[in-house]
């Protein structure tokens, strides 16, 4: 049996071992309330679209009600015995229909007297933030730093506010200024946020208030965060389920907040988090320019490194490039067969396979100009055969910050659970198996990977941290804290890198 065989199938079975950690909910709407009552053993819901909270994801052209607040309600059901319907209906019109007992429970809600009149409000299940969206570019117009002063700039300067109708803002000042007549003008109530960008991106508003989370949600899944900006006032406010005071009772109340306490008590509200707000939030940290150049970058090196091997090898251009693509894709491949993620992300974003062809097709048309020069640049770049150059290896060592980062995001991805122990798996199979693989193409007896210099361990070292600070995080949910540990995990894992390069740092060995 090869080497390559063996390794295929421990790739097989790693996969068959976690197949059941990335099942994912499936369900369809429910039926329509209209004509329907309330009975014992059910309740009547609803849901608006409100992303990552409440929305339709279309898995195989098939659409699935699902989102945060969703699966809450539905870990709720199991906990109380009762099914909750949920048809698609606008928050105004889920306000009213709680108020006349047309609808018994409602999700997402802020607390307010005049809600209070007509619903009782369950204990808070989580916490909102609330922003101003603005165009990008535009923050600079508004150095408000306090509600009062931005209410008093929107009177001012006549702010066209785009907001969702019936949606209570976590600061009550803002709602009573929404809700005054002389504001009436330059109010533009819309259902929900993806209009409300629409309206920004249209010219039609000058900003918008949202749910920190929702807002971002919004804007990443159309490929339009790049375009708008927080301004960087918040105000958050706790959230709760609304029940009918004309169908429910008190006792239902209790027997609610004592099954919220259950879902935290069992890790389950932590589960939901962290497969739906989480992972949202880190992919908007991650989905910037600069992180994008560095995975670039890194994807240059690996190729660059399999460039120099083909180099001192003699190997034909399709040789290069295998041994371009094993380390730069290689690993990611393999983590996502281990992990059954669908599509690959090869598949899903091919940039990463098309850069390293490009890179390929770049340095043999340069080695082949620069071979007229003479025979001492063929010696001096079969003499870097290992890395290329410390250039190359500086490159190599951003890749391997930014690859320990994306492992543990797709571990996440795919919830595979514990996050702990995938989420460092992950990251050395992106950052370091795809040279493994390389290694084992070429026959290397030596096999830098396992017995050179400190490499899969910092992966490993890194990984877990920042799959620790994730579990963690999950109930949290900080953009900015968020945003923090990637960087300090890049910084991290790239500067040991350059450390054991630097000290020649071999990895832990059983002699």
């Amino acid at each position: 049996m090869t080497h390559l065989t063996l390794l295929l199938l421990i790739v097989s079975a790693l996969g068959d071992v976690i197949g059941g950690a990335a099942a994912q909910t499936k369900d369809v709407d429910r039926t329509d309330l209209r004509g329907q009552n309330s009975s014992a053993d059910r309740l009547r819901g609803a849901w608006y679209s409100w992303d990552p909270y409440q929305y339709r994801d279309y898995r195989r052209d098939v659409p699935i009600l699902t989102g945060f607040d969703i699966e809450i309600e539905r870990a709720l059901e199991r906990l109380i015995g009762m099914e909750i319907l949920l048809p698609e209906i606008p928050w105004q019109d889920q306000l009213t229909g709680i108020a006349d007992g047309k609808i018994d429970i409602a999700s997402g809600a802020v607390y307010s007297d005049a809600r209070n009149a007509y619903a009782y409000f369950s204990k808070p299940y989580r916490t909102e933030t609330d922003v101003l969206i603005l165009r990008k570019g535009a923050g600079v117009r508004y150095p408000f730093r306090t509600v009062e002063g931005m209410l008093d700039t929107f009177a001012k300067e006549k702010f066209r506010l785009g907001v969702i109708a019936g949606y209570i803002y976590a600061d009550p000042r803002i709602s009573t200024f929404i809700a005054d007549p002389a504001n009436k003008d330059q109010i533009f109530p819309v259902a929900g946020d993806a209009q409300n960008l629409r309206n920004l991106l249209a010219g039609l508003i000058d900003g918008f208030l949202a749910d920190r989370i929702a807002a971002t949600t919004t804007a990443w899944r159309r490929d339009q965060g790049s375009l708008i900006e927080e301004h960087p006032l918040r105000f958050t406010a706790d959230v709760h389920f609304m029940l009918s005071r004309a169908t429910q009772t008190p006792q239902m109340v209790a027997q609610l907040d004592n099954a919220i306490d259950e879902l935290k008590r069992s890790g389950e509200f932590r589960r939901i988090a962290d497969f739906y707000a989480l992972p949202v939030l880190i992919h908007q940290t991650l989905d910037s320019e600069g992180f994008r150049i560095l995975v670039l970058l890194g994807t240059v090196a690996f190729a660059l490194s399999g460039i120099v091997l083909a180099y001192s090898g003699q190997y034909t251009f399709f040789g290069a490039l295998i041994l371009a693509a094993l380390p730069a894709v290689g690993g990611g491949v393999v983590r996502d067969l281990v992990l059954q993620r669908e599509p690959l992300g090869i598949v899903r974003d091919p940039a990463a396979l098309l850069t390293v062809f490009g890179t390929v097709l770049a340095g043999m048309i340069a080695i082949k100009s620069f071979s007229f020069i003479g025979a001492g640049f063929a010696k001096r770049l079969a003499s870097g055969a290992h890395l290329g150059t410390r250039f190359i290896e500086i490159f190599d060592a951003v890749a391997l910050a930014a690859f320990t980062v994306v492992g543990v995001i797709v571990a996440l991805d795919t919830t595979a659970h514990p996050l702990w122990l995938w989420g460092p798996i992950a990251a050395v199979l992106t950052a370091s198996f795809g040279g493994l693989m390389r290694d084992l193409f070429r026959h290397d007896r030596v096999l830098a990977n396992l017995r050179g210099e400190l490499y899969p361990e910092i992966a490993a070292v890194w990984g877990l941290a920042l799959a620790l600070f994730f579990e963690w995080e999950g109930a949290r949910l900080q953009t900015d804290e968020i945003r923090l540990a990637v960087i300090v995990t890049l910084v991290g894992a790239f500067l040991t890198r350059v450390i054991a390069i630097a000290r020649g740092t071999k990895g832990w060995s059983f002699v």
